[in-house]
């Protein structure tokens, strides 16, 4: 269960590192399972996998689709108690389980632009959401700069779309208060959708997955224009996949789904502990930004607030030096701008 400093260190920054919450044999499963996905993706064996294009015509994997018809590990993680905690916590009323995909990184992977995810990348999205809307990232790999992690600009979240698009990518991993986000195996991201995000090359011989879940609430839902999207919200087909997904759970052995502090009520599953997010708390949040302040976050014209401690990872203990690695990540960068 988060502590109320993780709640609020969440809806400051806009993502949230969780140190080992999935482990053991769940892990270790989920890991051997995604390891057989992802080479059928490279081997281009099977469908709903996806590939980047190369300049020469040619492609390299990064991602699979709908992981839940893949493998039953998939699904029982979806409903892992204490993921359900974290998630209604940050949430702050009912959510569900609603799109699932396995990104990866393997070694040469290509970098990924800066971004908001949909529907913030839409210059019209003039404000963010009246609920929390993120994904959940479960990492199956160590993430770090040598790999190609995520980078974030923190305290843009509640703004709605940030004019990413006025900024080269060197400028936006350099110059715009980014971070990197560094996990290790089993540790769970929370990043909101309006969280400027993106990730360099993978150089190394180190491979970086992720499975991820996108659980939602009704009315982000709906206000984000989901439903064309072809995947069920709640109703009776979603009960009946949570139902499976808790059987899921029991047949492999694991811990029993959902946990005390989580119940089904008519619009998907709830948190009913005493520390969670209140209703209305993100407009609350934007409405507190100053206008001027408000027009810098959207142009990028200064850097979000540092996350604190609680927030990121310490670096690898195994680098060289500052000085090696600002050298590494100031040729990468170099290298990333001159190909964009």
């Amino acid at each position: 269960m988060l502590s109320q400093q993780q709640i609020d260190s969440f809806h400051s920054q806009g993502f949230l590192v969780m140190p080992g919450v999935v482990r053991g044999r769940e892990l270790a499963q989920l890991r051997e399972e995604s390891a057989a996905v992802v080479a059928q993706g490279v081997a281009k064996d099977g469908n709903k996998h996806l590939y980047h294009q190369l300049e020469d015509g040619g492609e390299v994997y990064w991602r699979s689709e709908d992981l839940w018809n893949r493998h039953a590990i998939f699904r029982a993680v979806a409903v892992n108690p204490e993921l359900l905690e974290n998630i209604g916590q940050c949430v702050g009323q009912a959510f569900f389980p609603w799109n699932d995909s396995l990104v990866v990184k393997i070694p040469g992977g290509r970098p990924v632009t800066w971004h908001q995810d949909p529907p913030y990348g839409d210059p019209a999205r003039l404000s963010s959401g009246a609920v929390p809307n993120f994904t959940t990232d479960i990492y199956l790999d160590e993430s770090d700069e040598g790999n190609g992690c995520v980078w974030a600009i923190p305290g843009h979240h509640l703004v709605g779309h940030v004019k990413l698009e006025d900024k080269s990518q060197e400028e936006l991993f350099a110059r715009c208060g980014a971070v990197p986000v560094r996990m290790k195996p089993g540790d769970v991201l929370f990043h909101c959708l309006s969280t400027p995000h993106g990730s360099m090359e993978n150089p190394s011989n180190r491979m970086r997955r992720t499975f991820y879940i996108h659980y939602i609430a009704q009315q982000a839902f709906d206000e984000c224009g989901y439903a064309p999207w072809g995947k069920p919200a709640w109703g009776e087909a979603k009960r009946a996949q949570v139902a499976q997904m808790a059987r899921d759970r029991a047949a492999l052995g694991l811990d029993a789904a959902f946990g005390p502090a989580i119940r089904e009520v008519a619009d998907g599953l709830e948190f009913t502990g005493p520390v969670r997010t209140p209703r209305g708390h993100w407009p609350a949040l934007a409405a507190r930004i100053p206008s001027d302040r408000r027009a810098e976050l959207k142009e990028l014209s200064v850097g979000g607030l540092r996350p604190p401690n609680i927030g990121l990872r310490p670096a690898p203990r195994e680098e060289t030096g500052r000085a090696d690695g600002e050298a590494a990540q100031s040729s990468q960068l170099s290298a990333l701008g001159s190909r964009l």
